[in-house]
């Protein structure tokens, strides 16, 4: 963990309607979220996502293991998908919420990208299951290749927005809640 924290560094957090370089996903594959009724769908939409995206940034798709990558990749040859810019990435998780358990990237002026690793203990501990999904998101860390920054709290990224400029909203009951953050005070 870093002394300094990334502001004081110069890294600054982009707003959501940034222009930025790509976006990462987790392949569908739990069946408590997705039973079999449902699965062939989810992972037909999916496609489609990675379709669309990838006609205009890379796209990095989080796969279990090289046979599910290779089933993905046959599932995406009958699409539209610029597959140069799709990345299959053989890195185990539990849930399709990377948003909340994978790091947050922020950027410096100078261009150089790092990421914040915030705890992810699957929103307060109410799904056993998804607690590996914390080690996942390191995964996603080492992957990158970008300098990390750890401030040892439980944040879900999808419980964050950010105005680029320093300013985030959140809500108290997400980040201090007693079951993400109790020794944190308001």
């Amino acid at each position: 963990m870093k002394a300094e924290t990334p502001s004081a560094l110069g890294y600054r957090m982009p707003a959501e309607w940034e222009r930025h370089e790509g976006t990462w996903l987790s392949w569908p594959k739990n069946p408590l979220t997705f039973p079999d009724d449902v699965i062939a769908k989810v992972e037909d939409i999916y496609c489609q996502m990675i379709e669309a995206l990838s006609w205009g940034e890379k796209v990095k798709v989080l796969v279990d293991d090289k046979s599910a990558a290779k089933r993905v990749e046959s599932m995406l040859a009958s699409t539209k998908t610029k597959i140069g810019n799709v990345s299959l990435l053989p890195i185990r998780s539990a849930d399709v919420w990377i948003r909340d358990y994978g790091p947050t990237f922020i950027v410096h002026p100078s261009g150089k990208k790092a990421a914040v690793k915030w705890r992810f203990n699957a929103w307060g501990g109410k799904y056993d299951d998804l607690l590996a999904d914390d080690s996942t998101g390191d995964d996603v860390v080492r992957e990158s290749g970008v300098e990390s920054f750890r401030p040892g709290i439980v944040l879900e990224g999808g419980s964050i927005d950010v105005n680029g400029a320093g300013s985030v909203l959140t809500t108290e009951q997400c980040l201090l809640n007693t079951n993400r953050n109790p020794e944190l005070s308001r």
